[in-house]
């Protein structure tokens, strides 16, 4: 299960200089988006792991005409088409950028403003039981290589008692934390039935 949030907008000018009123005005955004996961591993401890992904920032350049909110609305708008609660980041950036376009004298003069905005998406996800084994299987999945040096060619899975490795297709194989190795397939199984390793009977997850 996943839920996720209305973005975090943290904005603030780096830059914004005065220029004759001949000169026309510019404002230059520096967007940045910033994902972060947060995933629950266990509801009764509230043990989390926490996942943050940072996308490289784009630029956004536009020309005020007016400093009203609907206009600079309206251009933020043609330039973040297909953005990720584009309406949102819009509403909230057009009055930064009308009230900092005031300040420098808009209407009066031109202007450079340079401004650096960070988009912040939560998301918090919510572990069942399939999942965590999934993932732990997946975690463990052996390759050939490591598999071979071990010689554990001739070694049958001890759930299902067929060879490893032999037979007309390949099958693979994991290894779990306590060391023991079984078929992918044949320990999803066992763990819907079992939280707890075939051979050694360690508990898998909380």
């Amino acid at each position: 299960m996943s839920m996720s949030f209305r973005p975090e907008v943290e904005v603030h000018v780096t830059n914004g200089r005065k220029l004759s009123p001949s000169e026309p005005n510019s404002v230059i955004i520096r967007l940045k988006t910033k994902s972060v996961e947060i995933i629950i591993e266990n509801q009764t401890t509230g043990r989390q792991n926490r996942r943050t992904q940072v996308s490289p920032p784009f630029l956004i350049d536009i020309n005020l005409r007016s400093s009203s909110h609907d206009h600079i609305r309206t251009l933020l708008h043609d330039r973040l088409v297909g953005y990720p609660f584009e309406s949102y980041l819009c509403d909230d950036l057009a009055p930064k950028i009308s009230t900092a376009a005031i300040d420098l004298g808009f209407g009066h003069n031109g202007f450079t403003l340079t401004m650096a905005a960070t988009v912040t998406y939560r998301t918090v996800s919510v572990m069942s039981n399939d999942e965590k084994s999934l993932r732990m299987v997946l975690l463990g999945r052996m390759k050939a290589e490591e598999f071979k040096s071990l010689k554990m060619e001739t070694e049958p899975c001890s759930i299902c008692l067929e060879s490893l490795v032999s037979g007309p297709k390949p099958r693979d194989v994991t290894r779990m934390t306590c060391s023991h190795v079984f078929h992918n397939g044949c320990l999803l199984e066992w763990l819907k039935r079992k939280n707890t390793c075939p051979l050694c009977r360690t508990e898998i997850y909380d």
